[in-house]
């Protein structure tokens, strides 16, 4: 990965809005928290190999009047929500239904109860899921799929775990709210087999032991990500859930890189760690 060494260059990179979610389930037997993470194409021009949680860019669309109509909570209470995690209380509605969108795009999950009609068969519903996620690969926009299958956009599913921008210097930059969600009782994830290879169900400890080995590649925000599960790990979801709930605040985390001498290798620093103050652009 270039860095831009260039100050002017760096600020010239505006971090585009981004959405992620955290599925998270009891592990069947009793084994505690579990999390739904997808390993991104060895193809990919953006984390390359790398397992990651379910989400991507916010588009134009997912803030449209059509799709805030759809949502099963009104826009106020979804900026309510959300403004508890960033001053973005306007587009709220925005990184909310897009984190539903990527996470159906991704790993075939409609997420929350509100998803599907009542009465739906489970065959049927799972053949209807099926055909929208076609549809939504094709180009067929959201809002339009959702009327015409009588569903509805559980944003009330999500709650806010954190928000990331990354760091002034990279040619890649995402301004992201992570959210957390139940898994849907009764579905099944799968790979979209482009953008996403490979998906698991990992309990967090297991994970960053994986990757201190070398054998599950997670980049900063996603090891820092996986680390604040820890505490629910035996919990379960419920716990994690509840305590999400709760509004607080969350304000940005802004990491900040410490670059070598030739710029060509750094280290990823946070707030009140050392060095923070003294390296990276402002």
């Amino acid at each position: 990965m270039k860095l831009l060494t260039d100050p002017q260059a760096a600020r010239a990179i505006v971090p585009r809005p981004a959405a992620t979610t955290l599925v998270v389930r009891d592990a069947p037997g009793g084994a505690g928290l579990e999390v739904l993470m997808v390993r991104r194409s060895p193809q990919a021009t953006f984390m390359p190999g790398a397992y990651v949680f379910p989400g991507g860019a916010v588009d134009a669309a997912d803030g449209s009047d059509a799709a805030v109509a759809l949502c099963d909570e009104p826009a106020e209470a979804m900026a309510a929500r959300i403004g508890t995690v960033t001053q973005v209380g306007a587009q709220a509605p925005a990184f909310v239904v897009a984190a539903l969108r990527e996470c159906f795009e991704e790993c075939g999950l409609w997420l929350g109860r509100a998803g599907a009609p009542a009465d739906a068969d489970a065959d049927a519903e799972r053949v209807q899921r099926q055909a929208l996620r076609a549809r939504l690969h094709g180009g067929e926009p959201l809002a339009a799929l959702v009327r015409e299958a009588g569903r509805t956009l559980a944003t009330s599913a999500l709650q806010p775990w954190s928000h990331w921008v990354t760091p002034l210097g990279l040619p890649k930059r995402f301004d992201t709210l992570f959210f957390v969600a139940a898994a849907p009782a009764g579905q099944v994830p799968s790979v979209d087999e482009g953008e996403t290879t490979t998906l698991a169900w990992v309990h967090p400890p297991a994970a960053l032991a994986a990757h201190a080995a070398g054998d599950f590649a997670m980049e900063f925000a996603t090891v820092r990500t996986v680390e604040s599960l820890v505490p629910f790990a035996a919990e379960g979801a419920a716990a994690l859930l509840a305590h999400a709930a709760r509004a607080r605040p969350l304000p940005p985390l802004h990491p900040r890189l410490r670059l070598d001498g030739d710029g060509g290798r750094f280290a990823i620093l946070l707030p009140g760690e050392p060095g923070y103050e003294e390296h990276g652009f402002r």
